[in-house]
């Protein structure tokens, strides 16, 4: 419900959307929603949940609801110790809650709860609730919330996705850019098994990516009031999303300045509400987990951190989508013939930005999740990358006779089956228990995405 809204808002003014001759727009809506379908039934058929950081996330949407406050005191929850403190990992405590400001919270960023508000109400009606009558956690309920929302917003965002490359390209690469992303990199092994916090992010940010590109090519408003909104919530969701709150800022007040005090007055908005709220939830001017990081402790290993998040045999992200060393050396290739260069650098400033905070991080690898988790906030923007690149080649080069697409055709048959891999076998999460970490993120011997498919030591 809420997607739907999101992707309406993002494609509203696309008066000019272009068509292929072959398809007509019946044709292409008729794609479109099987496009649509089919993704979402892989994601939700795919078995393997990741419910970790994210558990407790839809009890307190369903909390906010019923009691209009993300304060869990309310409810029974088994698993929770008062003695330790958040983010600890211990057996089975529920390291996502801390009593602070005398409150139960969940520790992590309240924007994925609030914008499941909608679909958990819904899901409420149908008789699936995190919480059962009695005011017990319901964890069959958050299960079945969360692996229902996942698929549906991943599979929302492929649509996204495929309208975002129709602004340059024709349906056949609308087509293969979208389901490529969404079969051969964290869209399908990360952000679909669950409700991470990067899932509604990256979400936002494939919207926020389109209105960017469509206002570039058709020279209309970027809608600055709708794009703060977009990015103020991608920040209430992760912390990280203050890379491209700065990013796009930048972008605005070079290329758009008319329309900077608009966007500037909807973001301090949108900002203060988020500092009354963090002032009246948690008792400080931002939640604890926007500052739960040792600062002393960020770069101690950065080089093997940078490794970790690009090469590294279990974490590095163009080891489990290769397919996205393609994009770079398209975009570096073509990079003359880019519709709008000073949009390219939004993309490669975010993902530079998000790659060395991500390498920067005392814990690199991500904890419990399979390949490159810390990087799925790149997505959006290496896809908006690969759209222009691809645009940007000689009509008569697309074509897999041109070594380089041959080459991105095999490379992306090789991401999709590592994906395919993390969703689909249990045992590369049962994996991440079984050595000490870092180290074993950085064994080639036993990578995870061979995990099930070689013998154990």
């Amino acid at each position: 419900m809420s997607a739907g809204i999101l992707i309406s808002s993002s494609v509203a003014s696309s008066k000019e959307w272009p068509r292929d001759d072959a398809v007509s727009a019946r044709g292409l809506l008729l794609l479109q929603a099987a496009m649509w379908l089919g993704m979402f039934l892989i994601f939700f058929a795919s078995p393997v949940l990741q419910m970790s950081d994210s558990q407790y996330s839809m009890l307190t949407a369903e909390s906010i609801i019923h009691n209009h406050t993300p304060d869990l005191s309310s409810y029974s929850i088994k698993n929770y110790k008062e003695d330790l403190p958040f983010n600890t990992i211990a057996g089975k405590h529920a390291y996502q809650l801390a009593r602070t400001n005398g409150r139960l919270l969940y520790g992590f960023g309240h924007g994925t709860s609030m914008l499941s508000i909608p679909f958990v109400a819904t899901m409420d009606l149908l008789g699936i609730s995190p919480a059962t009558a009695a005011g017990e956690y319901n964890l069959a309920g958050e299960i079945i919330v969360e692996k229902m929302l996942a698929a549906l917003l991943m599979a929302s965002l492929i649509i996204v996705f495929f309208r975002t490359a129709s602004l340059l390209l024709d349906w056949r690469w609308s087509a293969v850019i979208a389901i490529g992303t969404g079969l051969g990199t964290s869209v399908w092994s990360t952000a679909s098994r669950g409700m991470w916090a990067h899932t509604w992010e990256i979400m936002l940010g494939g919207i926020v990516a389109s209105l960017l590109l469509a206002s570039a090519l058709r020279g209309t408003s970027i809608r600055p009031a709708l794009l703060a909104t977009l990015l103020s919530w991608m920040f209430f969701g992760r912390p990280i999303g203050a890379i491209p709150v700065v990013a796009v800022s930048i972008y605005i007040m070079a290329c758009r300045p008319r329309e900077m005090m608009v966007y500037a007055i909807t973001g301090a908005l949108w900002m203060s509400a988020f500092a009354a709220y963090s002032m009246r939830i948690f008792g400080t001017l931002v939640p604890y987990y926007y500052l739960s990081n040792d600062p002393r402790g960020m770069g101690i290993h950065f080089e093997q951190g940078l490794y970790g998040v690009l090469l590294s045999p279990s974490r590095g992200i163009f080891i489990y989508s290769p397919v996205l060393a393609v994009v770079v050396f398209l975009t570096a290739r073509y990079w003359r013939s880019i519709a709008d260069r000073a949009l390219a650098l939004v993309s490669i400033s975010t993902i530079g930005a998000i790659t060395l905070a991500s390498a920067a991080h005392p814990e690199w690898w991500g904890g419990n999740s399979y390949g490159p988790r810390l990087l799925c906030d790149a997505i959006p923007w290496f896809v908006l990358l690969a759209i222009m690149a691809i645009a940007a080649m000689p009509a008569a080069l697309r074509t897999i006779r041109t070594p380089a697409i041959a080459v991105g055709a095999a490379l992306l048959l090789v991401s999709i089956v590592i994906n395919a891999h993390g969703a689909f076998s249990f045992t590369t999460l049962d994996w991440n228990d079984k050595r000490p970490l870092p180290a074993v993120m950085l064994d080639w011997s036993q990578p995870q995405f061979l995990a099930g498919w070689i013998a154990e030591p």
